[in-house]
């Protein structure tokens, strides 16, 4: 019996810990003016890298950059409305599984 349960427990430690990762973005105001800063946050869960691009208005700086860190500011010049898109990848360097994740920011 003993040995059952450690089988068992082995399977589903194994078997368990191998989830897909699951992308979720945090935005501490999804509604800002020109000029102040935002920070967006991954909240996603069996992720280890992460890659963030946004696109907006025609002329937007933003629809230029890329971002990797797990939380980022951007401070946003031209009002409009944006898409936030996060990339989390189960593994270093953008390697494994990758879920996505959308939001949206309206600067005014």
């Amino acid at each position: 019996m003993r040995n059952l349960f450690a089988l068992i427990l082995f399977v589903s430690l194994l078997f368990g810990c191998n989830k897909p990762p699951k992308a979720c973005i945090e935005i501490d105001q999804p509604t800002a003016s020109v000029g102040t800063t935002v920070t967006f946050t991954s909240c996603s869960k069996k992720a280890l890298s992460f890659e963030w691009f946004m696109s907006g208005p025609a002329g937007a700086p933003e629809n230029t950059k890329g971002w990797s860190d797990e939380v980022i500011t951007n401070v946003f010049t031209v009002p409009g409305t944006y898409t936030v898109t996060l990339t989390a990848y189960k593994k270093f360097s953008f390697l494994g599984e990758s879920a996505t994740a959308e939001a949206t920011l309206t600067i005014q």
